[in-house]
């Protein structure tokens, strides 16, 4: 409503923009709260906004463009307002997403919606004269203020992003989609990648393709064809490092030959010239990302302040890859140690290769610093548990997510999760999804149960077996929560007197994701009551609910004037 009175405001000829100032209110002063109501708006309310004040332009207009499609460029003027503003801009997402085809404007012609029927180009044109624009429009001035870097390209090589001009980004995120017409698993090099953004800090990947070390200073790895590839992979097997090409290796010619000689010394040029370039990055995080063991272990001396390692095999768009051809031996995980010694978060998932739980205790008996440990679809049983508190005793995240197993396997798990919430003090997130924890039948409310040691779980993600008023009983024990996902058993949330009493002692939930009985219908008085009871609710997420109650959800949250709060059903 405030926000609604200031655009009023500004929109008067004669108001002064002192007087527009001095009836701002004090929540509307705090930078922080401004920029979390950016999150929500669109270009054009972004840029009304940034016309409001000197103050508000100095938010907002770093904001406006966030979030960018390949189909924005097409659009009068956006170009143009773009290179303008982006001196300031601390954010930006380039998404390679639009429809099949776009229409062609002419000079003499206006801009046509893209639902009319007008001259149209192939959406692979379309797609490489955006990212032409988006390259031209960073390199047309400095870029001082730009931090956060997320580009995704469909059908494109990886490599075509580093291109872009933003040397000062600390985030980068590079994501591909489809198939790179170069080859069925084009490769990217962390050398190269540090050249183009050496002021990087988190480094993100996501894509089938490969992640390699590379010197730098070596040019990047040409797009047009196979024979650019292939002198590519010549030159990178000259300096030492083996390169698969899916081509044959008698087409290379004379650039294959080097002495061993020649290879240790541009090595040992390698290494100092890392050694100078001091990178500063303690994130890395692959999503589908394929890199093997010797050059995952290569990459030390490019990541010398290395953190946090995140590697996760998930599926690919509409296929399944298997990516990971690991062998956890020691020597390798003791390498590892010795490759990576600041270690602080370390988080696997191998969808088609389970690691073992002897794996599992090795590694947590290596990396005693660790503060987030993660292996989803391994085997994390009760040894493992054993040495996770033996060893690492600092852990503040934990995610074991569908441990694999069978039933004695997991009853075992869940005894020793039980065990550690009631003795550990530092946890403070717990993601267990596929995990069951099996609970003693309510013994009434008027008994008072012995409080969990955890009360600053802020995070739970697991499931539960027994009543509804059990489950909140148990949760009840966690007064610092905020993030809630109940996966199992599908909730009927009903009993107002009991179930409601024990939620209501949980005022700090910001997310609430539960299961509905598919096609159960929501009850408004439940969504009522919660919106009323959890003050610092953003987010309701209720999975197999009907999917007509999309409005009526909508309608109940204005009529609580939450109009803050995301209500989301859906039916799986």
């Amino acid at each position: 409503m405030a926000l609604r009175l200031k655009l009023k405001q500004f929109n008067k000829p004669h108001q002064s923009a002192s007087s527009t100032s001095s009836q701002t209110t004090l929540a509307l002063d705090i930078p922080e709260i401004l920029m979390t109501i950016a999150l929500f708006l669109n270009h054009h309310s972004l840029t009304n906004c940034a016309r409001v004040c000197k103050d508000w332009k100095a938010v907002f207009q770093s904001q406006l463009y966030r979030v960018i499609l390949a189909a924005d460029f097409y659009r009068p003027g956006f170009a143009r307002s773009f290179q303008n503003n982006i001196s300031v801009v601390t954010s930006i997402e380039w998404i390679q997403e639009s429809p099949t085809r776009l229409p062609v404007a002419s000079k003499k012609s206006v801009w046509h919606p893209f639902h009319r029927k007008k001259a149209s180009k192939p959406l692979a044109s379309i797609s490489h004269e955006s990212f032409e624009q988006l390259q031209q429009s960073l390199s047309a001035g400095p870029t001082p203020s730009l931090k956060s870097l997320s580009v995704r390209v469909q059908n494109q090589h990886p490599n075509c992003i580093l291109s872009l001009a933003a040397a000062t980004a600390i985030s980068l995120q590079i994501s591909t989609t489809g198939r790179c017409p170069l080859s069925s698993s084009p490769r990217l090099y962390m050398g190269d990648i540090l050249q183009s953004y050496p002021s990087l800090v988190h480094l993100t990947l996501k894509g089938v393709f490969t992640l390699s070390s590379r010197p730098l200073g070596e040019q990047a790895v040409p797009t047009p064809g196979p024979t650019a590839f292939l002198a590519t992979a010549a030159a990178t097997t000259a300096i030492g490092l083996s390169i698969p090409s899916p081509f044959s290796s008698s087409s290379v010619g004379p650039h294959t030959s080097s002495s061993s000689s020649t290879a240790h010394n541009a090595v040992v040029g390698v290494r100092s010239r890392v050694a100078d370039h001091s990178s500063s990055i303690e994130s890395l995080s692959l999503y589908q990302t394929d890199i093997s063991q010797d050059e995952l272990l290569e990459l030390r001396v490019f990541l010398p302040e290395l953190k946090s390692l995140l590697i996760e095999e998930l599926p690919a768009h509409n296929e399944m890859i298997r990516t990971y051809y690991w062998t956890w031996s020691p020597t390798f995980i003791r390498s590892l140690r010795t490759a990576f010694p600041h270690m602080q978060s370390l988080r696997l998932g191998f969808m088609f290769e389970i690691i073992e739980e002897n794996t599992i205790v090795e590694i947590l008996q290596s990396f005693p610093l660790l503060t987030t440990v993660g292996f989803r679809n391994a085997k994390f049983g009760q040894r493992a548990m054993e040495a996770l508190q033996q060893h690492c005793k600092l852990v503040v995240c934990l995610d074991i997510s569908f441990a694999y197993g069978d039933d004695q396997f997991k009853a075992a798990l869940n005894a020793e999760l039980l065990h550690f919430l009631r003795t550990s003090t530092h946890l403070r997130e717990l993601v267990a999804e596929g995990v069951i924890f099996h609970l003693e039948e309510p013994t009434g409310t008027g008994v008072i149960r012995t409080s969990w040691a955890c009360t600053k779980l802020e995070k739970l993600v697991c499931g539960f077996q027994g009543t509804e008023s059990t489950i909140f009983q148990h949760l009840s024990q966690f007064p610092m929560l905020s993030h809630l996902m109940i996966v199992h058993p599908s909730l009927i949330i009903s009993s107002i007197d009991t179930t409601f009493a024990l939620m209501e002692q949980s005022n700090k939930i910001e997310y609430l994701w539960f299961k509905q009985q598919r096609g159960q219908l929501l009850k408004k008085e439940m969504i009522e009551w919660l919106l009323k009871h959890l003050p610092k609710l953003k987010k309701l997420h209720v999975a197999g609910g009907a999917i007509e109650q999309k409005k009526a959800a909508k309608k109940w949250r204005r009529e609580a004037q939450r109009l803050g709060v995301v209500v989301e059903i859906d039916s799986c």
